[in-house]
């Protein structure tokens, strides 16, 4: 007779099986070619890629640890990677996988990914407020600014879901709570999909996501340091690069072009820092729903 596996010895494996699903998300973020971002094919923002593979590595543990709440990954995460490379190397990145490591850890049985999602979210506590106010002010984002109610830099005095509902209007990752990650469900998983089985590559496959996400909408980590005109040049940008790399027949024929705009959003201090972000927490939820669909 078979015996069940204990819930604390599945919650464990799932645990290390989450680390190396966020690794894996991590590495194509800087395998892929995403123009304006540091990965293999250049550095850039005075980070280099050895600082995103360091943060990964030093975040994975404790973003899929398995007894935290959601503030609590998020924050522990931003701490290991202050500890390890001293500069926000992935802020945006923890925040948007840390309540996918926590719906998964924590799905019911014949509860759709979707659903279990949902309820982690809205699940959120006044607490994961503070813990999330406190990573962010750790990891000082660019452009964070000051605001009259719900300012980052004082206590917490609503629930996380409740304090991203009030920023999403200027943060994709804050929108992505709001809306129940509806953008990566709806749109952005199934370009992932899509382009990987066309072109059998992954980080390609995360490019096209990423400039996806940059054609989508204007990038909020630059509409925030830069405003919103360069915003929406680069997004008009990258709607026509977009439109071209959908019709090769392969990728590598748009690699000069991209890695010239590359060179050029670089050379302008331009970082798609949230676009990229949202890749990221894209090639994660990938990952962690053919684990649960196998």
């Amino acid at each position: 007779m078979l015996m069940a596996v204990p819930p604390a010895i599945r919650r464990n494996a799932e645990g290390a099986q989450l680390e190396q699903d966020f690794l894996r998300a991590c590495r194509l973020d800087v395998e892929a070619l995403k123009p304006g971002n540091v990965g293999l094919h250049g550095d850039g923002h005075r980070m280099q890629v050895a600082d995103f593979i360091a943060s990964a590595e030093a975040s994975a543990e404790p973003l899929c640890r398995v007894d935290a709440t959601v503030g609590e990954r998020i924050l522990e995460a931003m701490r290991a990677t202050w500890r390890r490379v001293g500069c926000n190397t992935n802020l945006g990145i923890v925040l948007g996988c840390a309540p996918i490591a926590h719906a998964a850890m924590h799905r019911e049985r014949n509860e759709s990914f979707r659903v279990a999602l949902q309820r982690t979210l809205d699940g959120l506590t006044v607490t994961d407020a503070s813990h999330c106010y406190a990573a962010i002010r750790l990891a000082q984002p660019a452009g964070l600014g000051q605001r009259a109610e719900h300012d980052v830099a004082q206590d917490a005095r609503i629930t996380l879901l409740d304090a991203m509902r009030v920023a999403q209007h200027r943060d994709s990752i804050a929108a992505l709570y709001a809306g129940g990650y509806a953008v990566v469900f709806d749109h952005l998983l199934p370009m992932h999909v899509a382009a990987r089985q066309k072109w059998c590559s992954e980080a390609w496959a995360a490019s096209i996501v990423f400039m996806f996400c940059l054609a989508l909408i204007p990038d909020t980590h630059i509409m925030r340091k830069h405003g919103p005109e360069t915003a929406l040049s680069v997004r008009r940008q990258a709607i026509r690069m977009l439109d071209r790399l959908e019709q090769c027949s392969d990728p590598v024929m748009m690699q000069d072009a991209l890695m010239t705009w590359d060179s050029g959003l670089k050379a302008a201090g331009i970082n798609p820092g949230t676009s990229a972000d949202l890749t990221v927490v894209t090639a994660f939820l990938a990952s962690v729903l053919e684990r649960a669909s196998a």
